[in-house]
């Protein structure tokens, strides 16, 4: 997954309407609301089926600050287990850090941008990519309604996967991802098409995956949210995917 865009809504004398949604959509996990601050936590819980008994579950914690006026930071520590190199391994994976920043084109249309490094801190080879990745990319979110009451978005991100340093064992990423994603906001809920699409110039593979999210509003800073992903392209390397997660954004 992309994981990457999904910006926010508004003009600078509405900010308080705006923010009483903050905790709707995906979006705001990845870049919150321009004119205002944003801090939250999110442990997540995601499992990937790959066919003939071979998974990995992974054990996420999610950190997301605004560092500095519209620049945000992002940090994910995951633990995971798998069995897909014919035994079972629990440890570390790789640690990713991104630093992201967005801003304002016209009335309800923003730009974000940013980059992500995945470091390579996987304790077991099979836990991790074995590499050192970097990931610019860029994107632009349209929210639909009134800055008063944000009834969805549409947005198109990319984003460019690429190696900085590998273990001799390992192929070097080389993946272009877009995401053409669109969510619909109500008032304790959300659904959302949040898919990535990639293309492997390695391995010369077309992922198109369905993604669908459902989130629900436990508390007016806790969301529960639940997605599932299913490849639609022959000769995936997984057959499913689905997650878990709660988000709390601190007041």
């Amino acid at each position: 997954m992309i994981t990457l865009l999904c910006l926010f809504t508004g003009i600078s004398g509405t900010v308080r309407a705006q923010t009483t949604n903050r905790t709707h959509g995906r979006g705001i996990e990845y870049f919150p609301y321009p004119f205002a601050r944003m801090y939250y936590v999110q442990p997540r819980f995601d499992r990937v089926n790959y066919g003939d008994g071979k998974y990995t579950n992974s054990y996420v914690l999610r950190a997301f600050s605004t560092a500095w006026r519209r620049f945000h930071v992002r940090l994910e520590v995951p633990l995971a287990d798998t069995n897909t190199s014919g035994q079972h391994v629990f440890g570390l994976s790789d640690i990713n850090l991104r630093v992201l920043h967005a801003q304002r084109l016209h009335e309800s249309l923003f730009l974000g941008y940013g980059a992500e490094l995945v470091m390579n801190t996987a304790t077991d080879p099979s836990l991790g990519g074995g590499k050192w990745d970097i990931r610019p990319g860029a994107g632009l979110i349209y929210f639909r309604g009134s800055p008063e009451d944000v009834t969805g978005t549409i947005e198109f991100t990319v984003e460019y996967r690429a190696t900085m340093a590998k273990a001799a064992d390992r192929t070097r990423t080389n993946v272009l991802a877009w995401a053409p994603n669109i969510d619909w906001w109500f008032p304790k809920w959300y659904f959302g098409y949040y898919a990535t699409w990639t293309y492997d110039f390695e391995s010369d593979h077309l992922d198109i995956p369905l993604d669908v999210e459902v989130g629900y509003n436990l508390l007016h800073n806790l969301t529960l949210a639940g997605e599932l992903i299913l490849p639609l392209t022959k000769h995936s390397p997984y057959r499913n995917e689905f997650a878990v997660k709660l988000r709390y954004s601190f007041p």
